[in-house]
């Protein structure tokens, strides 16, 4: 079987500020007004053979006080699959499982007999119950690399939201499109894709909340903050946040969360 490979475009050329690199001694994070900066290169890395895992809040080997899980967000890994490799996870609680490939294809497949494909373009959105099975597969058969962000939300209620399987288009530029928006959900999700120096603004439906902003590609400032591709900024105690890009085409992906937050 052979499928065709989509992506987003990743390149930026936008340089990086050396004044917002954190020393070793900030557990590689800055604290500035309810407001906590997640660096791509200071992420945790894990690996076997033909799967990569960029892991930002404490997950299997990877342990590190600061990176507690931020409300009821649990996980957030970047997941690099070589042809025909998987991983397999057995959820330790109920949780939603949130899958959104940046390039290529991936195949899902889980203990309750659920089977899915989802490509580039598609978001997909699983609640799973405590002790759940699932697995994450390259389907292709050689020399193609796949990308997934990889997501952890824990359930607040027992309602048994269906899965949903989302596509949409960035050809819509210069606005946040809405992808999980239910009210039965402690989080809803937006993406957009920018012209550089436009700008926007996100305001919160409850400042109870807080905000996790994730750039896919280019660059962003947020808040003030400067971030690149794989950066994230995590907020709270705000009932609004607004956002320029920096470079033409950039992506970014926003959370509003439920929970308690602190640095």
């Amino acid at each position: 079987m052979r499928f065709v490979k989509d992506s987003f475009a990743y390149k930026s050329t936008t340089q990086i500020d050396s004044s917002i690199v954190c020393t070793p001694t900030t557990y590689n994070m800055i604290v500035q007004n309810k407001a906590v900066i997640h660096l791509a290169e200071q992420r945790g890395f894990l690996s076997s053979e033909g799967q990569k895992s960029y892991v930002t809040f404490n997950f299997g080997e990877y342990q590190n006080e600061h990176r507690k899980p931020f409300g009821v967000l649990q996980l957030w890994n970047e997941e690099i699959l070589s042809a025909e490799k998987s991983i397999e996870l057995t959820v330790p609680q109920s949780v939603d499982v949130v899958l959104v490939p940046l390039a290529g294809l991936i195949e899902y497949k889980d203990s309750k007999g659920t089977e899915n494909f989802i490509s580039a373009g598609q978001i997909y959105v699983t609640s799973l119950s405590e002790g759940t099975n699932y697995r994450i597969l390259n389907p292709f058969e050689k020399d193609e690399t796949v990308i997934c962000l990889h997501m952890w939300l824990t359930k607040t209620t027992d309602i048994a939201d269906p899965t949903e399987q989302i596509t949409f288009n960035l050809d819509e530029i210069n606005q946040l499109l809405p992808l999980i928006t239910a009210t039965t959900k402690p989080y809803q999700c937006y993406i957009g894709k920018y012209d550089g120096r436009v700008k926007g603004e996100y305001t919160l439906t409850d400042n109870r909340n807080g905000i996790y902003v994730f750039v896919i590609t280019g660059a962003f400032e947020v808040q003030d903050r400067l971030l690149h591709a794989k950066d994230a900024l995590a907020l709270w105690e705000t009932e609004s946040i607004d956002f320029e890009a920096l470079s033409e085409g950039a992506i970014l992906l926003l959370f509003e969360i439920s929970g308690e937050f602190s640095a």
